[in-house]
Formats: structure tokens, sequence, C-alpha cells
């Protein structure tokens, strides 16, 4: 019978705890629990309160029957370090060993207050070659410490300590097995995207923003008419508070806003129900945006990769609506995942507002943890181990001196070979020299004319092509009242019915191009910036966001005059020279 371990990801407002399996492939989960971490006991990932936390542990664990002293964690935390590395063909055994000899060319920090752990991702084949490409992690030694302080406290024995995004793709590698996806696992405080092709990991982010970010932003509104955030959780899973587009398009589309039928206190109620739309999918955006960014971002590392799908699991994926507002809005077939089938889960498991998918981090982490060991505890084992340990890190160091000595001299025969070749060949080509000179003349005079002719040119020939694309990509709930334009730059001022639009303007002004003379793609604004925002009450009684745009064009006119003066100035020296 596999052995048992209770896996715990201790998180800021919320604690997972699931009685799983230990390192099997496709585990078997016989209790889950979630409960509602103590206020202020932990910070990013750091227990401050070891003592209340115990307790809210041991009530817990007592009324869900889970008695297992073998424990896992998952630890989320901005303070672990970690890296995307790829280490030359050694025995997978050894990997641990070159990563303690290398890893100070990958960490830019004082490696001795801090823990080493490794993640192997893909192994890679180049015809006879292979290599691996590892994730590298580093851990402060007293957030180590930490947890290791609190287990003997509960009287838990450590198995490992395990980094929570390690954890998700330990699970969606078996998960998602299809061509370029991206999984969006949105949970309470943060939300982390990673990026598959065929089961494997190409890139994973986090971004500091959840579902609690949403449910603040109900409490806090005085249209939701909600005042803590449990309930502000059940509505977003209950009624569909997220509409379709950023742009708040289909908030008319239920039938009764437009009945004539409809009673004064059902019209207020819709009203209300159109504002809390407005609040949640505004706060959802923001998430949205973020993730934007992180998908850009991803395609400019992976030119010509276009995402076939989107999944969306955490808690995220129990709020009504998310996937069709993330469809239309990234424009990349999008879905709910809920339910985990390389994981079985008990029958009477309660899926709640925590579905299956939201115990991710803690399921991978009993399936392949990266294992933190504590150094106290480590030194705690003999001593011939020890030694042992050294004298494989000494040897592998050794080996690595002397293939990094061969290479090197391989490559210093190599460039000698070229430099000879190169010499004999610049000496075979020195009768063109006169050709050269003769051509270097020619093209000063060119280079003058078309100086001459470029600083004819200014910026406000362009505004017509300007004023088109401002047209096209500015949002529909946007109104551009003025319009100044000179040789630098120009200055608006622009009307929104959302404060949202405002971001989704910067980013569209940012990507707005023109053609050169050249043919060459350039952006036609930089130093974009907005000086003011003013609110105001709109004739409806709505909110009105004013505010002004300066920016400047690309190239300005003064720069391309001294160019061409430039150029006459050498031009003209040529012409003294003895040579012309």
């Amino acid at each position: 019978m596999a052995k048992h371990v209770l896996s715990i990801e201790i998180g800021t407002q919320v604690t997972k705890i699931v009685e799983i399996d230990y390192k099997k492939k496709n585990p078997h989960v016989y209790r889950a629990v979630s409960f509602a971490t103590p206020e202020g006991v932990i910070e990013d990932g750091v227990i401050r309160d070891k003592d209340v936390l115990a307790v809210a542990f041991r009530n817990e664990l007592a009324e869900a029957g889970m008695k297992e002293k073998s424990v896992v964690f998952s630890i989320a935390s901005s303070k672990i370090a970690t890296r995307e590395v790829t280490l030359p063909n050694v025995k997978e055994n050894k990997i641990g060993a070159l990563v303690q000899a290398t890893a100070q060319e990958y960490f830019p920090i004082d490696l001795n207050d801090y823990t080493l752990a490794y993640s192997l991702l893909e192994t890679i084949k180049e015809g006879k070659e292979k290599s691996y490409k590892v994730l590298l992690l580093a851990a402060p030694d007293d957030l180590v410490d930490n947890y290791y302080n609190f287990a003997k406290e509960m009287d838990f024995n450590i198995e490992a300590l395990d980094y929570f995004g390690n954890g998700s793709m330990q699970v969606l590698k078996k998960e998602i097995v299809l061509d370029y996806c991206a999984c969006i696992q949105i949970s309470g405080n943060t939300t982390m995207i990673n990026f598959m092709n065929e089961g494997q990991q190409l890139m994973q982010r986090t971004i500091p923003q959840g579902i609690f970010n949403v449910a603040e932003a109900m409490v806090l509104s005085d249209e939701c008419m909600i005042e803590d955030m449990d309930t502000a959780c059940e509505a977003l899973c209950r009624d569909k508070l997220v509409c379709r587009s950023l742009d708040y398009r289909g908030l008319d589309d239920d039938e009764s806003i437009v009945s004539a039928r409809m009673t004064e206190e059902q019209w207020r109620q819709q009203e209300a129900s159109k504002s809390s739309r407005k609040v949640v999918t505004d706060a959802i955006g923001e998430i949205l945006l973020s993730v934007l960014r992180v998908i850009d971002f991803f395609k400019s590392k992976h030119q010509g990769v276009e995402l076939t799908s989107i999944y969306i699991t955490g808690m995220g994926c129990k709020v009504a609506g998310i996937e069709e507002l993330f469809e239309n809005e990234l424009n990349i077939p999008t879905q709910r995942m809920e339910h985990l089938v390389n994981v079985s889960f008990p029958r009477h498991f309660s899926e709640g507002l925590y579905n299956q998918t939201e115990y991710i981090a803690v399921v991978g982490a009993a399936i392949a943890p990266v294992g933190f060991k504590s150094k106290n505890a480590a030194s705690s084992g003999s001593g011939a181990d020890a030694l042992r340990n050294a004298q494989l890190v000494f040897g592998l160091a050794v080996i690595c001196a002397i293939a990094m000595s061969a290479f090197a001299l391989l490559q210093y025969n190599t460039e000698k070979q070229k430099n000879d070749d190169l010499n004999a060949r610049k000496q075979s080509l020195s009768y063109i020299n006169s050709v050269f000179e003769e051509n270097e003349g020619i093209k000063n005079v060119y280079s003058q004319v078309n100086s001459l002719y470029n600083a004819t040119e200014t910026q406000n020939e362009n505004l017509n092509s300007l004023i088109k694309q401002l047209e096209a990509n500015l949002p529909r709930t946007m109104t551009v009242s003025f319009l100044q334009s000179n040789d630098d730059g120009i200055n608006m001022t622009i009307t929104s019915e959302t404060d949202i639009s405002i971001a989704r303007m910067l980013m569209n002004l940012e990507s707005m191009e023109m053609v050169d003379k050249d043919g060459q793609k350039i952006p036609v604004l930089t130093n974009i910036s907005i000086p003011s925002v003013t609110a105001a009450d709109g004739d409806d009684g709505s909110t009105v966001y004013n505010f002004s745009v300066s920016a400047q064009y690309y190239q300005v006119v003064q720069a391309m005059v001294q160019e061409a003066a430039n150029a006459i100035d050498q031009s003209a020296q040529a012409s003294a020279s003895p040579a012309n």
C-alpha cells in the first residue's frame, strides 16, 4: 500500500490540506479540508504565529479525522528565487550535485544563506546529444527552518518542502497534453499562468492578483451592498456578475430590463445588479490585463507560436461567466477545468467553493516535490554522508574544469585558423581599395542631397494617418474633445465612460505603428503620459472621466535637420581633402 502523507498549503486567506498517496503518479485523495487561515499568522509564506496556527490545525485535523503525521508543505513565497536553466548530459542521480556546484552562476546572492533544490522539467535530445531543462530554486534558510519549527510544534515528520509552482506543474503536465495551451490558475491572492506544449512546461509566471481582490472590490463598493468576503465569493459563484466584455457589452441583454410591467422596486434591483456587474468586471479586468501582458511576453519569447486554448482553474473557474470574458478579450478559446483526470477524489468530496483544481498545488507537492532540506536538520546526519557529498562535489568540479580547459584550447585553435584565413583573403582583395574610395565619394554626395530632403519633412505631415489610427484604436467608450499637434508631438483631451478604458487606451497608443520612407515599421508616439484625470457626473447621473494625454512623435524634425547639417559639413571636408 502506498504511503500516505498530509500535503499542506498555508495561504494568507485559506489553508488547504489533503491526505494523499505519496510519490505516486496517479494518486488518490482520501480526505480533503480547507479552512480560513487565522488573520495575521502568515505573511509572504512565513509563519508569524506558530501557536495560533497550531491551535487552528489541531481543531481542523481532529474534525476531519486526519491523524497522519508525515507531511509535505507547499510554500508560496516571493522570497523563493527560481531560474530555468539547461544542464549538460550527466547521470540523472548526479544532477543534484551539479546544481550545488554551479548554482552561483545563476543566483547573484549569497548562497550560504539559501537552501537549493531543483525540478527536472524536460530531457532534451538533439541527435546523439542529451541535455536537461531544469527548474532551479533557492529558498532562504530562515524560511525553510520556519516550516521545520512549525512541524516540530505539531509533532509532524516533514517528508518534503515544495514550491507551489512546481506542485501545479506536476499536475498540469499530465492533465494538459495539447499543443501550446495556457493554464490560468486563479487563486485567492495570486494568479499563475503556465504555458504548456504536449505536457511540457514552456514558461510559468505569477501575478499578485486573485479572486480575493475581486471580492474586496465588491465589499468596498456601495453598489454591491455586500459586507464580507465570504458573501462576495459566494455571489461570484452563484450570480453571473461578469460581463462578456470589458466595455460592459451584454448588460442590457435581460429582457426584464426593458419590460413595461416592471415595478419601481424591480427596476432599482435591476439597476443595482448592473452597477455590481460593472464593479466585478472592472476588478476581474485588472487580472485579465495582467494576464494579457504575460501572454504578450510569452509570444515575444516564442516567435510564431499561437495559443490554441486557455484553461481556467482554481477558485477562478467557479466564477460564473469568467471564461466568456477571457475568451472575448483574449480571442482564444477558453474553458473552465474543474476536475482532475489523473487524480481520484472520494465520492463524497464536496466541491463547494473550492473545487478539485483548487487543490492542484498540494496534490502536485505529494507527487514530485522539489524537496528543500533544512541545513540544521541535515547537519544531524552522519559525518560520513557529508564527506561523501563533499568528495562527489569536488570530483564533479575537477571534471568540469578539465572539460572547460579542453574546450577552451579547441576554441583557440579554431579561432586562430579563422584569423589566418581572413588575413590571406584580405591580402588578395587589396586591389579594390581604390574602387571603394571612389564609391564612398559618391555616397557622400547622395547623403548630402537626401539629408536636405529629410529636413523639409515635418511630423504634422503624418497627422492624417495618426487620426485614422486613433479612430481605429480608441475604445468605443471614449470621445476626443480636443487635439493639438505640432512638429514635436500631440496633446489631447479625452472623455471616457469607464476608468478601466484608460489603461486599454494607453496600451493601444503604445502599439500604434507607421511605415517610414524606408518601408520600416516604427512607433508613432513615445513618452506617452496622462498629466491629469478628473471624474465628473454625466448627464444621465453616471460617472465620466476627463483626462489629458501628452505624447511625442517617435522622430523629431530637429534631429533630422541636425543630421543633415552634419552630413553637409562632412561632405565639405571631404571635398577639400587631396584624395578627392
